[in-house]
């Protein structure tokens, strides 16, 4: 998914003079904070926990296929809108234009290299159709409610890069929360470019709060 320039010429952007033509396009992605301050400093982000939630623009071409246009504070001003209705519908839009996809661990890797293990069958891998800064589809209504419900327990959330996560049920095991940070830190130390990174953090799903936070 390309970042497009607005002024590309070859692409007509003129239903992105106004907000009308624009809200039924918007999405987010979802990115660290901490790494990403500079960056972040024009646009209408929103906050969960350590990560930032980046309103951006789908756009579909013939040409170049799918991109977004990142929204920043000046877009804004040119619609003559707050931040606030920005963010309006953008969570319940995002769900319809950039569709969650869910695989279970054991389909994505196949049945031969799961051996039985009960951790591994429970994963279950949450992006969005087109697999390209789908970590976001975590956040989208009733995703983790569904999961939570299918297991009938509280749930961790990994954070495995920008464009996914993991999900899996809590079994209790002591430590437990420590060692899946230790396997989230080992991972994005060795195998993740910086641009993929998302968080170092794992996150807790409490199911009967429906409440998702930074596992402490």
């Amino acid at each position: 998914m390309r970042n497009i320039i607005v002024n590309n010429g070859n692409i007509d952007l003129s239903f992105f003079e106004n907000f009308d033509g624009v809200e039924d396009k918007l999405s987010f992605k979802l990115i660290g904070i901490k790494d990403n301050l500079e960056y972040l400093e024009d646009i209408p982000y929103r906050k969960f926990e350590d990560l930032a939630m980046v309103p951006i623009c789908m756009v579909r071409n013939a040409e170049i296929g799918e991109g977004h246009i990142t929204i920043k504070d000046s877009h804004l001003d040119l619609w003559g809108i707050t931040c606030d209705r920005l963010w309006e519908n953008l969570i319940e839009n995002a769900a319809k234009i950039s569709r969650i996809k869910m695989v279970s661990m054991s389909d994505f890797l196949g049945e031969e290299y799961i051996n039985d293990s009960e951790v591994l069958q429970n994963i279950i891998i949450v992006s969005n159709k087109e697999q390209n800064y789908g970590a976001g589809a975590i956040l989208y209504p009733g995703v983790l409610e569904k999961i939570s419900d299918k297991y009938g327990k509280n749930l961790y959330v990994l954070p495995a890069s920008v464009h996914e996560v993991l999900v899996l049920p809590e079994r209790g095991d002591e430590n437990e929360a420590e060692m899946l940070e230790s396997i989230v830190r080992q991972v994005n130390a060795g195998v993740l470019s910086r641009e993929e990174f998302l968080s170092d953090k794992i996150y807790y799903y409490e199911k009967s709060a429906g409440n998702l936070a930074v596992c402490e």
